[in-house]
């Protein structure tokens, strides 16, 4: 694709300033969506180092794709990188109130994204960002694993349906990335806390989050286009 139009949701959470900065080198013009943007200070501070970066602000999936179609043309590329903090939800603390949240924000949110993309806009790819998580296994953090599975599960039915339509659909799954989301920099100021975390990495370093955005561009504008149904696991080994 030649300078395909990408809509990137939740772009100023996890990976996604860096995300849309892999992006636009790639060739991409991007549309950056993000509840945040309805605050115009945090919409100029985006912008402003990123001035290939359009905005939108993200609402109801229907309303946020149409509003980036509406202003921005037909989209070619759908990329979510949804992402929320992940506190412990110990075993006997799962109750619908405690996994409820975690479901909303990243299986059912991303999954409309999907629906409405697809009704309103003549997609090609859409690329997912989840989680390893559920393919290693975290205890104490059931909640949030299991959302993340539902989307790790759903990529290949995904893509089995939209195969004959020519879109194909991908997952791009890290664990133990630095952003501020799930390992902020606090955490790593503790030696303590920093080698315990980095002994439980094979690699024995966190990853970066220009390499996931790496990863996901992969699929996003690569020359990938005949690979669909991918779950890609980014942990340093860890999964």
């Amino acid at each position: 694709m030649a300078n395909p139009i990408v809509l990137v949701t939740d772009a100023t959470h996890f990976v996604g300033p860096e995300l849309c900065e892999r992006l636009i080198e790639g060739g991409a013009r991007v549309i950056a969506a993000d509840a945040d943007f309805n605050n115009t200070g945090i919409t100029q501070s985006f912008v402003g180092p990123r001035p290939k970066v359009e905005t939108v602000a993200q609402t109801s999936a229907e309303e946020t794709i149409a509003a980036a179609k509406a202003k921005h043309g037909d989209l070619d590329v759908l990329v979510i990188p949804a992402a929320l903090p992940a506190p412990r939800t110990p075993a006997e603390t799962l109750s619908a109130g405690t996994t409820r949240p975690y479901f909303e924000k990243l299986a059912i949110e991303p999954l409309a994204m999907v629906a409405a993309a697809l009704s309103i806009c003549a997609i090609k790819r859409i690329v997912f960002a989840t989680s390893s998580g559920p393919i290693g296994g975290i205890p104490g953090f059931a909640a949030y694993a299991a959302a993340r599975a539902a989307i790790n599960g759903a990529v290949r039915s995904l893509a089995l349906e939209l195969a004959p339509k020519g879109i194909s659909v991908n997952a791009v799954a890290p664990n133990f990335i630095q952003t501020e989301t799930y390992y902020p920099k606090a955490l790593l100021a503790d030696p303590a806390k920093r080698e315990k975390l980095y002994g439980r990495i094979p690699l024995g370093r966190l990853g970066d989050a220009a390499e996931a955005a790496e990863a996901i561009a992969f699929f996003a504008l690569g020359n990938s286009g005949f690979v669909t149904g991918q779950v890609l696991n980014i942990s340093g080994g860890w999964s």
